[in-house]
């Protein structure tokens, strides 16, 4: 693999998270990745242009263009590179599947950590964790 990294911003507190990236690079992407925790606060430091994205609430992709996708969107944007799915992309992308995915996916990131077997937050707010430096 060479060229530049897909970068991903995943929720490095979220155990849902964590296994998904354990998946992923179980897999072995056919393009070079790297895992960026949007809770490290010195690398998000780093990237700068998605200050105002919704990075904590669901998953984000940045492709080697720079391209940046989010939620349902990124798991397309990653379709291509990760063997088992890539032949999927083509289906994942078009309208109806997309639109379902989509909301699927929302209803999966807003539940990942009851669905991960941690707490909850209340009232859309969670307890904060140190920031430990990221390992992707």
């Amino acid at each position: 693999m060479s060229g530049a990294p897909y970068l991903i911003f995943y929720d490095g507190q979220c155990r849902l998270c964590q296994r998904s990236r354990r998946m992923v690079e179980r897999v072995g992407p056919t393009a070079p990745i790297r895992w960026i925790d949007v809770n490290d606060a010195r690398e998000m430091s780093r990237h700068p242009q998605l200050r105002d994205a919704d990075l904590r609430g669901q998953m984000h992709v940045m492709d080697p263009a720079g391209q940046v996708s989010g939620g349902y969107d990124a798991l397309v944007a990653l379709a291509p590179i990760l063997p088992p799915i890539a032949w999927l992309r083509g289906l994942m992308g078009s309208a109806p599947v997309r639109w379902a995915g989509r909301r699927i996916y929302r209803w999966i990131a807003t539940n990942r950590y009851r669905i991960g077997g941690q707490p909850t937050c209340q009232g859309g707010a969670c307890p904060l964790h140190p920031l430990t430096p990221s390992r992707g």
